[in-house]
C-alpha cells in the first residue's frame, strides 16, 4: 500500500487546545496543594487512565486514512487540564501530531516518551465487542489500539500528569509525542517531526516507545525485554502484466497466473540463515532462564544451528526463524475487479523484513533472481536502514533498577524484534531509543495486537503508569 499523509511545503497547521475539559473527565487541579510522590493516588491514576484510553478508542483513527487530529486534540485537552501545556502539529489536513513538555530541574538532557494514535483496520466481525466501542468490562478497556499503541500513549500521558501532581520534578525535562501513521511508515508522523520540527526535540538523549514489554515465562517468572535494535521493513510491490480479455477464452498465460507463479517461487525459497550479533547476544541472555540441554544451546547459538535438527526445531518458532534470516510474506493481492474478466495487470505486495546489516538493494536483486522473470516489475514501497541502540546505557541501567525493585528482580534482556517502530527515525538523529511498554503481557494478549479482541486490563494501566514514573524517576543525572 501506499503511504498516507504528505508534508505541505508550507506552514503547517497548529491547533492549539486549552479548553479544560478532559474527555469527559473531571479535571484534578493540583493548584497550589503540592502533593508528594508517595502521596499519588495510583487507583486513580489507573481508572482515570482507562478514562482517557476508552474515549480514544472510540475516535477511530484506522490508517489509512488516519484521521489522528481528533484523538491528539482529546489528549491535549487532559493535559491542559492539568496545567500542561499541549500542542498540535498537523503533517497535512488530519493528521495530528501531539507534542507536549513537562520540566525539569534541567540536571540533564530530557527523555522522549513517543506512541502512536494510527491503528491498523480492525473488521468488527469476529470481535466480541465492538473495535471502536472503548467498552470497560470485567477489568478491561477493549478496542482497537487498547495496546497498539494508544494505551502506551495514554499511559505516558498519566505519567507526565502523576509527575506534575506530584510536585516533585525529575532532573529531565519529560516530552510526550503522540504522532500520526506509524502503521503505514511514520512519514506524516514521527518522520515528519524529526525532518520539519526538530526543535521540538530539545536535544534528547533518550527515547522511551513500544517495542517490548514484561513477559511472563514459563513458572509465570517475569522477563524484562527491551527492544534494542529492530529489523528493517522493506515493502515491495510486484506486477505482473498479460493480455487482457473475457475469462471464457482465456490465453496460455495471463498477468494473474504469471503472478501466481512468481509467488509460489517466492514461498519456495528459503533465505540463508545469519545470526546478527544483537540476536545471539538476546538467546544467551535467555539462556539462564532455560533447563539443559537448550541452555548451553542458546549460550552458544551460532554452534547449535549447525546442527540441521536443531535447526529444524529452533525455526518452527515463527518469532525465531525470523529472528536469524530474512523473512517475504505475501499480504496483499489485487487483480481483477470481476469474474468474467482477465486484467492486463495484477500485483501482490510483500512484506520483507530484513535482519541488521542488511542492504536493500542487494535483497531487491535477490529477489529479482528468484523470481526469474523480466516481465515482473517490482517497485520498492517502503525501506530504510535498520538502526540500534547502546544496551548498556543509563536508561537501561534505570530498567534494571526498576526490575530489582517493582519486578522481584527480573532479569532485563536487551531484544531484537521482528517488526518495526518509529524509533530508527530517532536514532538516525542521534537520541539513543528503546522500545518498552511497561505492560505484564502474556502471549494471548500479544495475539491481539493487529488481531481481534484487542485489549488492556486496568491493572497493566495503573501499573504501568507508576512504573513508567519509577523509571523516569531513576534516571541517572549528569
Amino acid at each position: 500500500m501506499l503511504l498516507c499523509g504528505t508534508t505541505r511545503p508550507n506552514r503547517p497547521t497548529l491547533t492549539r487546545r486549552s479548553a479544560p475539559a478532559a474527555l469527559g473527565i473531571a479535571a484534578v487541579l493540583v493548584g497550589g496543594h503540592v502533593a508528594r510522590a508517595a502521596d499519588l493516588d495510583w487507583h486513580r491514576l489507573g481508572n482515570e487512565a482507562a478514562e482517557v484510553l476508552a474515549d480514544v478508542i472510540r475516535i477511530d483513527t484506522q490508517n489509512p486514512p488516519g484521521g489522528e487530529t481528533a484523538a491528539a486534540n482529546a489528549l491535549a485537552r487532559k493535559l491542559e487540564g492539568e496545567g500542561i501545556e499541549a500542542q498540535v502539529f498537523e503533517s497535512s489536513p488530519g493528521r495530528g501530531n501531539l507534542h507536549a513538555r513537562l520540566p525539569g530541574n534541567g540536571g540533564a538532557p530530557p527523555i522522549i516518551l513517543l506512541a502512536h494514535l494510527d491503528v491498523v483496520p480492525a473488521d468488527p466481525r469476529g470481535w466480541r465487542v465492538p473495535p471502536f466501542s472503548g467498552a470497560l468490562e470485567h477489568g478491561y478497556v477493549h478496542g482497537r489500539g487498547a495496546l497498539d499503541a494508544k494505551g502506551v500513549a495514554v499511559v505516558e500521558l498519566m505519567a507526565l500528569v502523576a509527575l506534575k501532581r506530584s510536585g516533585q520534578p525529575i532532573d529531565r525535562d519529560v516530552i510526550l509525542l503522540a504522532t500520526a501513521d506509524e502503521e503505514t511508515g511514520g512519514k506524516a508522523g514521527a518522520g515528519w517531526i524529526v525532518q520539519h520540527r526538530p526543535e521540538l526535540l530539545g536535544n534528547a538523549e533518550y527515547l522511551l516507545t513500544e517495542g517490548d514489554h514484561i513477559h511472563v515465562a514459563q513458572g509465570r517468572r517475569k522477563v524484562v525485554q527491551v527492544a534494542v535494535a529492530e529489523k528493517t521493513p522493506f515493502w515491495v510491490k510486484v506486477i505482473a502484466r498479460g493480455e487482457g480479455g473475457h475469462g471464457s477464452t482465456p490465453p496460455a498465460q495471463t498477468a494473474v497466473t504469471r503472478l501466481v507463479r512468481a509467488l509460489d517461487k517466492v514461498r519456495r525459497y528459503r533465505t540463508a540463515v545469519r545470526l546478527v550479533r544483537p540476536v545471539e547476544e538476546y538467546f544467551a541472555a535467555l539462556a539462564p532462564l532455560e533447563r539443559e540441554p537448550l541452555r548451553s544451546k542458546l549460550a552458544h547459538l551460532s554452534e547449535a544451528l549447525e546442527d540441521p535438527a536443531f535447526l529444524a526445531e529452533f525455526t518452527r518458532n515463527p518469532r525465531q526463524n525470523a529472528l536469524i534470516r530474512n523473512t517475504m510474506t505475501p499480504t496483499v493481492l489485487e487483480g481483477s475487479p470481476k469474474t468474467n474478466v482477465i486484467p492486463e495487470e495484477a500485483s501482490a505486495q510483500l512484506d520483507c523484513r530484513l535482519l541488521p546489516g542488511e542492504r536493500p538493494a542487494e535483497f531487491l536483486a535477490l529477489l529479482r533472481e528468484v523470481i526469474a522473470d523480466d516481465a515482473i516489475r517490482i517497485e520498492t514501497l517502503l525501506s530504510f536502514p535498520a538502526s540500534s541502540s547502546d544496551s548498556a546505557s543509563g536508561l537501561m541501567a534505570a530498567i534494571r533498577q526498576l526490575a530489582a525493585g517493582d519486578l522481584g528482580g527480573a532479569p532485563v534482556v536487551p531484544s531484537v524484534i521482528t517488526g518495526f517502530t518509529d524509533s530508527h527515525y530517532f536514532r538516525e538523529h542521534g537520541i539513543a531509543s528503546y522500545g518498552f511498554v511497561p505492560f505484564v503481557l502474556s502471549e494471548d494478549d500479544e495475539k491481539t495486537v493487529h488481531g481481534v479482541n484487542e485489549r488492556v486490563s486496568v491493572e497493566n494501566l495503573r501499573d504501568g503508569v507508576r512504573r513508567l514514573v519509577a523509571l523516569l524517576r531513576a534516571l541517572p543525572a549528569r
